[in-house]
């Protein structure tokens, strides 16, 4: 499906360009190649960036002042804004709209020599009505949401890098799907200006890659004080049991179990532990918080366009305003299960949880279900997937590690030790 040098990871990448052995215009034409070739299966992509070719150009011109992702070809989801390039928010809201200006975190790429290759499909603002895409691993299931398109052209080797968003499981759960690494930031970590709202109190940026270390080379550009992290020799894990492991597969439940005693095996010191049960108030309290703040921010279009709504947003914005009434109720929940989880940590660097109930479902008109992503993201830490086994119907099954708020780089760097110490790598597509 890619072309061995658009499916070169992000570090070889530039590595590769340091020494001369390629050039970004070289790496740009690759990954356009390969969506070409493969993307009308994918749909990965909602837009390129026609500018690609000479932003590329003009990085191999530089070749005095090299800047830290200086060449790299990225994708955008298109719920994030891009100047001078179609955002249209997966939405029938915008149709056309080009932005004057480029959210905070794509400034950022961009400040930093990362080329930008195109806008990857979302869907609707975010929520729960799917995009176009469809995943790599088997075309006829879902990729998942609402990240959908930048999990998908990350696995299919379109780019090795891109970025998505997080409100509930947006990031997670689509790179488990479609067997990449993906992380989400603590709330307050990364910029959300230029991103369309959905859920103020909890709208984060996270990004997508095919090796663990990937995930690391966008962290100093796009975190907040990044800070750089030390690598582990023995981290402290915990295979954490929560009240929604029944929704789990047994098929997710072992690859859990399974990369617990092999990074105990690797050096890591493992404990198992239970969440209380009053935690499983924590998804409905996490869905009162988003659907009232998300029915705040499309308030105006369900009540000046509701026929370019889907009925699902619709809906979900109804949802919200009954919901008023408990919001500040939810809110207190979640800052009750914070300070309880920042004292549950002690001395641990990660919990050891699903990334997601199995294999991504059959069908494209369902995301899949976030029962294992949005009490976290209510919670507001920082999480990362590893596409670690692969389910009964041959599909991938990423395994969850959930770091302390705010410790987003020493997650990023446990998550790489054990990716080294047991092996774990994105699989190609067939």
């Amino acid at each position: 499906m890619a072309s061995d040098l658009a499916w070169l990871p992000a570090r070889a990448m530039l590595a590769g360009m340091a020494r001369g052995r390629f050039a970004s215009s070289d790496l740009v034409s690759a990954c356009l190649a390969a969506i070409a070739a493969g993307d009308g299966a994918v749909r990965s992509f909602v837009r390129l960036d026609p500018a690609a070719r000479r932003v590329a150009r003009a990085s191999d011109a530089r070749r005095a002042r090299r800047r830290p992702l200086e060449g790299l070809p990225v994708g955008v989801k298109d719920i994030i804004d891009t100047a001078g390039l179609g955002t249209e928010y997966g939405s029938r809201v915008f149709p056309g709209h080009v932005p004057a200006h480029d959210a905070l975190a794509v400034h950022r790429l961009r400040e930093a020599g990362a080329v930008i290759v195109g806008k990857c499909a979302t869907t609707e603002f975010a929520n729960m009505h799917p995009s176009a895409a469809r995943n790599p691993h088997g075309l006829r299931h879902t990729p998942g949401g609402s990240s959908s398109g930048s999990a998908a052209a990350v696995a299919a080797g379109f780019v090795p890098l891109a970025l998505g968003t997080q409100t509930g499981g947006s990031v997670i759960r689509p790179g488990s799907f479609c067997g990449v690494f993906a992380f989400k930031s603590s709330w307050g970590r990364t910029e959300t200006h230029g991103v369309h709202e959905l859920g103020r109190s909890l709208d984060t940026v996270g990004w997508f890659a095919r090796e663990a270390a990937d995930l690391e080379v966008l962290a100093p550009v796009l975190l907040r004080g990044h800070r750089r992290a030390k690598a582990p020799e023995r981290p402290r894990l915990v295979r954490l049991a929560t009240p929604y492991d029944s929704a789990a597969t047994a098929g997710m439940r072992r690859a859990c179990d399974a990369f617990a005693r092999e990074a105990e095996k690797a050096g890591a010191r493992v404990a198992r532990r239970r969440l209380p049960a009053w935690f499983a108030e924590a998804r409905d309290m996490h869905r009162i918080v988003i659907s009232v703040e998300a029915s705040r921010a499309f308030a105006r279009y369900a009540r000046e366009m509701p026929a370019r709504l889907s009925a699902h947003l619709r809906g979900f914005v109804e949802l919200g305003q009954r919901n008023e009434r408990r919001y500040a109720e939810a809110l207190r929940y979640g800052d009750r299960a914070r300070v309880f989880l920042d004292e549950a940590f002690g001395e641990d660097e990660a919990f050891i949880v699903p990334a997601a109930a199995g294999e991504a479902p059959r069908g494209l008109a369902w995301t899949g279900d976030p029962v294992f992503n949005g009490f976290w993201s209510l919670l507001r830490v920082p999480c990362t997937t590893s596409p670690y086994a692969t389910g009964p119907g041959g599909l991938p099954l990423g395994v969850q590690l959930v770091g302390r708020f705010g410790d987003d780089e020493a997650l990023l760097a446990t998550t790489a030790w054990a990716a080294r110490a047991l092996g774990i790598s994105a699989v190609r597509p067939a």
